[in-house]
């Protein structure tokens, strides 16, 4: 197998080192090579097979003296006597394979039993075929590379959207034996690349070089030798971004010949790249499903880590609500849909992602799917458009059910809506006050399952009423402010601030508004989905914080606005200017002025306040379109804002429990795991203290977008050095990258080339405007004060409700993930800001400091000038 993937590969062009395969009964014949070193390989015929693979179980020579090649030859034919031990160790592994496959067969149909048989009978063939032919030995051209390892263009854990490759000092041999310190490149294409691990400076020490030089006498005599010990000291062991682009270009090229995940020795002399062997990853067990993973969207719920809880409580909830929305168009079809209807979400390094493929197998049973999923793509903001099915085309009969069930569903979703906002406060307040009112624990975790069941029932409803905002906003086709329920939180915020600079934080007056507005919005805050974030229900002092944040904020911007009248930017009079591009959202004068919240204000109420009364536009006129929008875009919200009250209230049982029990622990639990500490007293504090440095170790990793697996996989949690790199240069044209430079054309030729480029970005325009302004980068929100926004361009991943005080002061929005349909997006089109959403890698590309323009209509970034 070596040497057929090594002829195939020269054959191809790839940089192979010249070789020749020898049979035993052939004389040695080195008249290929004018070396004076070769590498003397095994090629035992089923050593690399894709059953089983027992690499390494034969010997292998390396710098062997030209005159002594025909000895090593000999040593490596006697390593095959041991054959028969290989042979019976091959042919178990073989059985107990085809008795796994045999039990798998077994509960499929019978009538496939006959064409089983056959297939292993045609194996067995094979298998007596390959052991009666003729062994050989590979004489290869020996390098004495500076640096070499092993590149696999998938995961053998089973990540099939990363490629590793593990780099040592020397000779390959030993950093497959782990005689090496070694660094790791994790590349995601088009995602991320990060190295792991770091090389001392002092890693070559007296002892270490004594064992280098007996290890490799013999390179001794080889004259960069000196140089290269001299690097080891220096602990240069890194890959330059032109070899880290040659050989992933080499690993994609090699995998696209043999059609398969490949295993790759490589080595570099000279600064080049050799490939010293090839073969088939045999430890991916192409029998678990593929899962593909995508964060669009949800990433703004669930921000950031998720602890185990959440995570539990996430995946019951999304199963639970498509079990429902099954039942209601699948009818008795809804059980071939159970298991489909449990990975609706996953968690991968601690973060929450949308089991995309689950969502499509769903789509694809809607009428006309193939013009929907398009859609409900671009409404998601789902970047990656690639399509992929784990069940069967649903029938033609079941097709029509649901096409009949979805054009009912479609026109009486609405109504449904409003049905839904009633049955849920009605729940919610009798919840809250059993929630109150109820001290032991059993019984307060036996309600949070009861509220998950009951108030969960019907939030199926809520589905169809995102797929009718999603068609009807997208064929309406205008970025309009449809959603009036998201101003609410926003405009009670502000009436408390304005309550707190009027009368102060201690206040009689500002205590009644906070308790009222941390009633109806409390548990609005960013990362409201996830159980274990504190809100301002649960600390009031957060609140309390931002309100003088914001003050002081105010009062920041009016002293430095000489040119104005003072009284105009007092806080007992008028309103300060953060309110003033509120107020341009609204046209209400004094609707900042108010002593109470509006917490439940009519339709006609909501539709005045939420209104921009400019008197130079025409009213938009109200088709049916329109209204059907609006209203499902409307309702979209007032049932997000239900959801967020209902995680409130189940944030307040856990709460409950953990202060009765093992505190704030109690969120690294499961849901089943709390259940059985808290039933049967079972310890789980070594799962505890696992689970909190599993976090730890993940927060260091970077954040990926998408990701594609082999069953339930995740990355391993790095305890060395983790080292972003930039991959500037991968993301271009694929043809080009690890090409030489053209001759004549140097390094520094080409980066003025690549400066005299302007750079543009392109995205999905949200809101409407151009603005040009300097950048503000945000990775955690807790690290920037609002008073930093002012006049500035937030770029992040993503923006969630809690964002509201730093975009009202900021002029514009970039995003890297998000939709029209994002909070991003609803707020910026009511604060009048323009916003462009969904650029990939944005963040990688733009830091603070950075001037750019942003067009909202046509979702352009322009960069005007970087920070030096």
């Amino acid at each position: 197998m070596k040497a057929k993937n090594l002829g195939i590969l020269a054959a191809e062009g790839f940089p192979v080192p010249k070789f020749i395969v020898l049979s035993e009964k052939e004389d040695v014949n080195l008249s290929f090579s004018e070396k004076d070193f070769f590498a003397v390989r095994s090629n035992f015929s089923a050593e690399d097979g894709g059953e089983h693979s027992f690499a390494g179980q034969f010997l292998t020579r390396l710098n062997v003296k030209r005159e002594k090649v025909e000895e090593a030859v000999q040593e490596v034919f006697a390593s095959y006597a041991g054959s028969l031990d290989y042979k019976e160790k091959a042919n178990r592994g073989k059985e107990e394979y085809c008795s796994q496959k045999q039990g798998k067969e077994e509960q499929g149909k019978k009538e496939q039993g006959k064409a089983e048989q056959e297939k292993a009978e045609q194996k067995k063939a094979e298998q007596r075929k390959v052991e009666s032919s003729v062994e050989t030995v590979i004489i290869q051209e020996m390098l004495f590379p500076e640096k070499s390892g092993v590149l696999f263009t998938k995961n053998p854990k089973g990540l099939l959207s990363e490629m590793v490759a593990v780099l040592g000092q020397g000779l390959g041999d030993k950093v497959v034996e782990d005689q090496e310190n070694v660094l790791t490149y994790h590349y995601f294409p088009g995602e991320s690349l990060y190295q792991e691990g770091k090389l001392r400076d002092n890693y070559m020490g007296d002892e270490k070089d004594a064992d280098l030089e007996k290890a490799s006498r013999i390179r001794l005599e080889n004259e960069n030798f000196a140089d290269s010990k001299k690097d080891h000291r220096a602990g240069t062991l890194v890959l330059t971004e032109k070899e880290l682009k040659t050989l992933f270009t080499l690993g994609e090229r090699i995998e696209q010949l043999f059609q398969k995940p490949m295993d790759i020795e490589f080595a570099i002399e000279g600064g080049k790249i050799y490939i010293l062997q090839a073969r088939e990853i045999t430890t991916l067990d192409t029998h678990l499903p593929i899962r593909i993973l995508d964060n669009s969207n949800i990433s703004e719920s669930f921000p950031g880590i998720c602890l185990p809880l959440s995570v539990s409580f996430a995946k019951e909830m999304y199963s639970g609500i498509f079990t429902s929305l099954g039942r209601r168009f699948l009818g008795k079809k809804v059980s071939s849909y159970k298991e489909l209807f449990q990975r609706m979400v996953g968690e991968f390094s601690g973060r929450m992602y949308y089991e995309i493929s689950s969502w499509y197998d769903i789509l694809r049973l809607l009428p006309f799917s193939k013009k929907i999923i398009p859609v409900w793509q671009g409404m998601l903001g789902v970047s990656n458009e690639e399509i992929s099915f784990s069940k069967k085309k649903p029938s033609f009969f079941l097709k029509c059910r649901i096409a009949f069930l979805f054009c009912y569903y479609f026109f009486v979703s609405q109504r449904k809506m409003k049905e839904l906002d009633r049955f849920f406060q009605e729940r919610y307040a009798s919840y809250t006050k059993q929630v109150e009112d109820e001290e032991d624990v059993k019984a307060l975790f036996s309600l949070f399952l009861k509220m998950k069941e009951d108030l969960l029932r019907e939030w199926d409803i809520t589905l169809m009423n995102d797929m009718v905002s999603f068609i009807s906003t997208h064929l309406y086709g205008k970025k309009t402010a449809f959603s009036l329920e998201t101003m609410k939180p926003v405009r009670a915020l502000s009436a408390l601030k304005t309550v707190a600079g009027k009368y102060g934080l201690d206040s009689e007056e500002y205590r009644r508004e906070k308790k009222s507005y941390i009633s109806a919005y409390g548990d609005r805050i960013e990362g409201e989905l996830k159980l274990e974030t504190r809100t301002f229900r649960t600390n009031e002092e957060l609140l309390d914080r931002w309100i003088l944040d914001a003050l002081e904020t105010e009062k920041a911007g009016q002293d430095s606005r000489g040119d104005f009248p003072k009284e105009k930017y007092s806080l007992r009079k008028g309103y300060s200017e953060a309110e003033h591009s509120m107020q341009k959202a609204y046209g209400k004068k004094d609707s900042f002025e108010k002593d109470s919240i509006e917490t439940d204000c009519s339709e006609k109420d909501c539709e005045e306040t939420s209104r921009m009364e400019k008197p130079s536009e025409a009213k938009p006129r109200k088709s049916f379109l329109y209204r059907l929008a609006e209203s499902s875009c409307n309702n979209r919200e007032i049932s997000r804002l239900h959801r967020t009250r209902c995680f409130g209230l189940m944030r307040s049982i856990v709460d409950k429990i953990g202060e009765k029990t093992i505190g704030f622990d109690v969120y690294y639990l499961s849901l089943e795991e709390l259940e059985e500490m808290l039933f049967s007293g079972k310890d789980f504090s070594l799962k505890i203290a696992r689970e909190k440095e599993l976090r730890k170790a993940y927060e260091r990793l970077p954040v990926l977008s998408r990701v594609k697996l082999l069953g339930k996989v995740d990355r391993d949690p790095l305890e060395g050095e983790i080292r972003v790199l930039s991959y500037e240069s991968f993301k271009g044209n694929k043809e080009g990258i690890g090409r030489e430079p053209e001759e004549g054309k140097g390094e520094t030729e080409r980066k003025e080339d690549g400066e005299s480029t302007p750079r543009v970005f392109f995205g999905r325009g949200v809101s409407k405007g151009i603005f040009r302004g300097e950048v503000l980068k945000i990775k955690r929100l807790q690290e920037i004060r609002v008073a930093e926004a002012k006049g500035k361009i937030l770029l992040s991943y993503s923006t969630d409700p809690g964002w509201f005080p730093y975009l009202n002061m900021a002029e514009g929005l970039i995003t890297e993930r998000g939709s029209l349909l994002s909070h991003s997006a609803i707020l910026a089109r009511e604060l009048e800001k323009p916003a462009v959403v969904n650029i990939p890698n944005i963040m990688e590309e733009l830091h603070s400091g950075d001037i750019v323009e942003i067009d909202g209509d046509l979702g352009i970034c322009s960069v005007v000038k970087q920070k030096e």
